[in-house]
């Protein structure tokens, strides 16, 4: 795997969402995440996930909660919280899942 990753380089956008693996190893998983409009990832419990937002907008779920997400933002998942991801637009972020 890459140690310097140019983002914009790897935006992908699929008919059917297949997160881009960035980088893994046993403890840690970066995907990029790009969404088409109307696309979502379901809420699902996964391990402390941190997700930034590059470009587009859409809202977060994280346990009941919806977070309308813009460029810039970050947001926090403990582990074990459920979280999903709406699409308003072509959506492009990336995660890392500890």
């Amino acid at each position: 795997m890459e140690n310097v990753i140019n983002i914009k380089e790897k935006v992908k956008f699929n008919p059917e969402f297949m997160p881009i693996i960035l980088y893994m190893s046993k403890k840690t998983k970066v995907p990029l995440i790009c969404l088409e409009k109307g696309q979502e990832i379901p809420p699902h419990p996964s391990a402390l996930g941190i997700f930034y937002c590059i470009e587009g907008e859409g809202t977060f779920i994280r346990e009941n909660e919806e977070i309308d997400i813009k460029p810039g933002m970050m947001i926090i998942a403990e582990d074990g919280v459920e979280r999903g991801i709406k699409s308003k637009g072509r959506l492009v972020m990336f995660a890392v899942h500890i």
